[in-house]
Formats: C-alpha cells, structure tokens, sequence
C-alpha cells in the first residue's frame, strides 16, 4: 500500500553550506520530535542548496513550512 507523501522546499540562503542548512534546521525538528522520512537536496546553477523534506504526514508538513519557510505573500 503506497502511503501519502507530504513535501516542503526549503532553499537555504545564498552561500550557506547543505550542513549549514542542516544545522539551521536541526534545533526546530527536535524541539518538535519530527523527522523528515526522506531529504533530498540539489544545488542550483547559482550554488544555491534547495532541499526537499518529506514527511509522514500533512500535519508535520505544515508545521514545518510555517515555522522554517519563507512564504511569499505578495
């Protein structure tokens, strides 16, 4: 049975390391005993670090989107 997969893009600022992103992550998924199923990063043309966290559930998801990304409210 294929289970549902809930994703949140997180781009890490300009010239900050995966680790570094890691690291800016780490503290607020302890405080809230979540862990990501899967991570996955890419590096832009740019040399910016994009990762892709995904989930367990949709509650997770968004509780980590509002806290940790930026969203654009324009």
């Amino acid at each position: 049975m294929l289970q549902e997969q809930h994703h949140v893009f997180f781009e890490a600022r300009t010239g900050q390391s995966l680790l570094d992103a890691m690291d800016q992550l780490e503290p607020w998924l302890d405080r809230n005993d979540i862990r990501p199923v899967e991570t996955k990063h890419t590096v832009t043309s740019s040399g910016s670090v994009e990762l892709q966290l995904t989930f367990r559930t949709q509650r997770e998801a968004s509780l980590f989107e509002q806290a940790v990304c930026l969203v654009d409210a324009a």
